[in-house]
């Protein structure tokens, strides 16, 4: 079962997709990055595996991690029980809307009685004759083989279905009638939380694909260089270069896309030692906005940004050129002359003047006023002119 999920802040509607349920870091940056607490306003779509029965949701102000808790009791369900929640949910909004709490004790019900039920039947007539076939009409219970097929000959197959659709409440979901019973209350509001993580990057590593026998080992680094070496002999191969990395996971989501050779893993893991110190000293979401600001993201560049860190300003509650332009003059005009003023040109025009790169994650101000991409372009000259010094002597 899924859930395509949409956040926001309440106050300022500033909108992130996010797959739930998430880890702990994940869900730390989304709320930096809305710039707003554990509340959230969420809204999408409830499907069952294959996208086909679906229900929309919007929970107006909720708790993330209530949000994350439902996400992970229902990521499991099966097709029946995918069924049952998606018609339950839908059976309970017809009565009124849906708050995060009364979606997670309809999945805790499903989960743990037979409150909910689902049938096979795709419409009032299939629902008739469903009931017919299995018996399920108490008015025909004691009748005689003969009269029972001669009521089932001559019945309305269209009216029968709808006065037991009316008469049991159900409603028809992804090919399977579900009907409800009064819902026990399961759920005590305690949400329980992700664990942060206790790695910067978690890489599941194994062979080549043209020697894959399926084996993986779980590499969490930053490490020791005896790890990555104990690695080696683990997995009985006499270089890294026997190795690749199938997946890895990391405290600042948008490296987890990046690729690279097993061989420079040694690189990898100097890069999950400084981003390991910017989290202790409270730079981690500097460090996340210059790569936000990064236009390819690939190790050399990310490894390079750890030179910087602490030459960039994080203005966290600036996330678009309107609010820096505004803030030029916050104390200098009053609100009503603000109100005139198109401070989203004049905070472009000034932000390119100052060298500020807008991110996701706020303005990023350097303190000397030089752009990041003239910083990395300083610093990929002065690294070739030692590479080509290197290579004359």
């Amino acid at each position: 079962m899924k859930l395509d999920i949409t956040l926001s802040n309440p106050k300022t509607k500033q909108q992130i997709d996010i797959d739930l349920p998430a880890r702990y870091s994940a869900i730390e940056d989304v709320l930096f990055r809305l710039n707003c607490d554990e509340t959230i306003s969420a809204s999408g779509r409830i499907l069952d595996e294959y996208g086909r029965g679906a229900v929309n949701f919007y929970f107006e102000t909720c708790n993330i991690f209530e949000l994350n808790h439902l996400a992970t009791l229902t990521q499991k369900f099966d097709d029946d029980r995918s069924s049952q929640f998606i018609g339950g949910y839908f059976l309970m909004s017809q009565k009124g809307s849906v708050n995060a709490p009364g979606a997670i004790n309809l999945a805790m019900n499903i989960q743990s009685n037979n409150l909910v039920f689902s049938q096979p039947a795709m419409d009032e007539r299939d629902l008739a004759e469903f009931y017919l076939d299995n018996d399920l009409i108490p008015e025909l219970a004691d009748v005689s083989d003969d009269i029972y097929q001669w009521i089932v000959d001559h019945t309305n197959l269209q009216e029968l279905g709808e006065e037991i659709l009316q008469k049991e409440n159900g409603t028809f979901i992804s090919g399977d009638y579900v009907t409800m019973e009064e819902l026990e209350t399961l759920y005590d509001g305690n949400s329980p939380m992700p664990f942060p993580e206790p790695y910067v990057f978690k890489l599941e590593v194994g062979f080549h694909p043209d020697n894959d026998d399926g084996s993986r080992y779980s590499l969490p680094l930053p490490v020791s260089h005896s790890e990555i070496e104990r690695v080696v002999q683990e997995m009985e191969v006499t270089d890294l270069s026997e190795l690749t990395c199938y997946k890895m996971h990391s405290i600042v989501p948008s490296l987890e896309p990046m690729d690279f050779d097993m061989t420079e893993i040694e690189t990898v893991n100097q890069l999950a030692t400084s981003i390991a110190y910017f989290k202790e000293t409270g730079e981690l979401n500097t460090y996340k906005a210059l790569v936000d600001a990064l236009d390819i993201i690939y190790l050399e560049a990310v490894h390079n940004l750890c030179e910087y860190v602490s030459e960039f300003e994080l203005k966290a509650s600036e996330r678009d050129f309107a609010s820096y332009g505004r803030n030029r003059f916050q104390n200098i005009l009053p609100e009503e002359l603000l109100e005139c003023l198109d401070t989203e040109d004049y905070g472009r025009k000034i932000a390119e003047k100052n060298g500020v790169s807008m991110t996701e994650y706020g303005a990023l101000v350097p303190k000397d006023g030089v752009p990041l991409m003239e910083k990395l372009a300083q610093l990929k000259e002065a690294q070739n002119q030692t590479t080509a010094m290197e290579q004359t002597m």
